[in-house]
């Protein structure tokens, strides 16, 4: 089995620079299982100060005390917070701040956030892409032998065979089967050795390896690493250019992620809409909602009927609800008919689906809910979703999924109920990118289970 070191070693047209554990300097472990690396310059019992330095980016940082987990100074480590099971708690870019500051509005239920630098977002990029994650040693790589690994970019034809064709194999195999998300990504890796002296090959190994450490395991920095890498090849498809800029969003700075949007501006996608929405501008994703519902009105209704879903659930997450009500009436006045049909049918039973959940939304309340167990279901990508909500004491306890058709869930099946328990409410919930209608499924089931235990 290759190590990382190893891996790395075989790439240096990568310029990627292994820092060996023992003079990575200091660390710490936040309680959301982010770890950072630097000198800590200063501690007080409200915060934890730090320096990060990755080549010619130096940035310093700024953590609460509160979303420690554990410190480590000198090789010495000392547990601060205990975690609690099943806490999956973010850091906000509020509270991770470094120099400057933000003046951007923010969705409903979103903190005022404090920007980082484009620095600082730098050295963390840098720093996740030139270390192994936590778990790599833990995880065997562990692949068919039967793969074809020269991975020609149209596979032979011929009946879809996941154990020959390694594309079919990340979509089949290890997007659908989480267990598999981590030998995924380790086996993504050692194709980076394998295509070293492939230049076409290896761009597309970098733009997947994007692709499972943002859609599979939300490792922001380390997507944006292989992103970057891969753009600055040759350029990445409208989709990743939208998700690297995502990724700088969850990092901490929205510059950065405007730039990328505005690489895309003459694209129209929900896609573009959401991370408009979820950075604080909903007007410019009002914008390109209607763009895409301007042109569906000239031929291709699916489109409208997107731009619709789009604008609504954009205005529902800012608590904008009467209007977003509006959007979902005007989905159902498309008629469901042409070679889209089925897609406008699907549109249609999202639309009602949401519409019946914002409806409930400010009569919930979860003093008036019963401890115990509630189901219920939604309309999601390949069929009904259910969720069972957990109530202990006027508290969301527990929020699982515990029926579903989607296969490229992704982590909405666990970061949404995460956020639904954290934020005890479904109101402005965000959606996992490229599994936003499996994310709404689950809000929506969320919200009828607790409407009909409400008493």
């Amino acid at each position: 089995m290759r190590s990382w070191r190893h891996v790395v070693a075989l790439l240096p047209l990568l310029a990627i620079g292994l820092l060996p554990r023992a003079v990575l300097g200091d660390e710490l472990e936040l309680l959301n299982g982010t770890r950072v690396r630097g000198t800590v310059i200063e501690e007080t019992a409200e915060a934890i100060s730090m320096k990060v330095t990755m080549g010619s980016s130096s940035a310093q940082m700024k953590f609460p005390m509160k979303k420690v987990h554990a410190i480590t100074v000198g090789g010495d480590r000392r547990v601060v917070n205990e975690k609690v099971k099943g806490e999956t708690e973010p850091l906000a870019p509020a509270e991770a701040s470094g120099e400057g500051s933000s003046t951007d509005t923010q969705p409903a239920g979103k903190a005022k956030a404090k920007a980082l630098s484009r620095a600082e977002v730098q050295a963390l990029v840098q720093q996740g892409g030139s270390t192994p994650p936590e778990w790599w040693d833990s995880v065997p790589l562990d692949y068919p032998k039967s793969l074809d690994l020269s991975w020609p970019e149209k596979p032979p034809q011929g009946p879809w065979n996941p154990q020959k064709n390694v594309g079919q194999y990340i979509w089949s195999v290890i997007n659908e089967n989480p267990s598999r998300w981590r030998s995924g990504v380790r086996f993504l890796h050692y194709l980076l050795t394998m295509h070293k002296d492939n230049p076409k090959t290896l761009t597309r190994v970098m733009e997947s390896l994007g692709n499972a450490y943002f859609n599979l395991l939300q490792d922001w920095a380390r997507a944006a690493f292989w992103w970057e890498k891969a753009e600055k090849r040759e350029p990445l498809s409208v989709f990743n250019t939208i998700r690297l800029g995502e990724c700088y969003w969850h990092l901490g700075n929205k510059g950065m992620a405007v730039e990328k949007l505005n690489v895309v501006k003459s694209y129209l996608s929900g896609g573009i809409v959401k991370l408009w929405s979820e950075i604080g501008e909903l007007g410019k994703a009002l914008d390109v909602a209607q763009a895409m519902v301007r042109q569906g009105e000239r031929g291709n209704s699916w489109l409208a009927a997107d731009g619709h879903l789009a604008a609504a659930d954009a205005l529902r997450r800012h608590g904008r609800y009467q209007e977003a009500l509006s959007h979902y009436a005007k989905v159902l006045a498309i008629p469901a008919t042409g070679q889209r049909k089925g897609i406008i049918e699907r549109a249609h039973k999202r639309a009602r689906d949401s519409a019946d959940a914002v409806k409930v939304y400010d009569a919930l309340d979860l003093k008036r809910v019963p401890d115990g167990t509630y189901r219920a279901t939604s309309t999601a990508y390949a069929g009904p979703i259910e969720v069972a909500v957990t109530i202990a004491a006027g508290r969301i306890d527990a929020v699982k999924v515990t029926r579903y058709e989607d296969k490229q869930y992704y982590a909405s099946l666990t970061a949404v109920p995460a956020e639904i328990v954290e934020k005890q409410s479904v109101k402005g919930i965000d959606a996992v990118t490229c599994a936003t209608i499996t994310s709404e499924a689950i809000v929506n089931a969320t919200a009828k289970a607790l409407a009909g235990a409400m008493r």
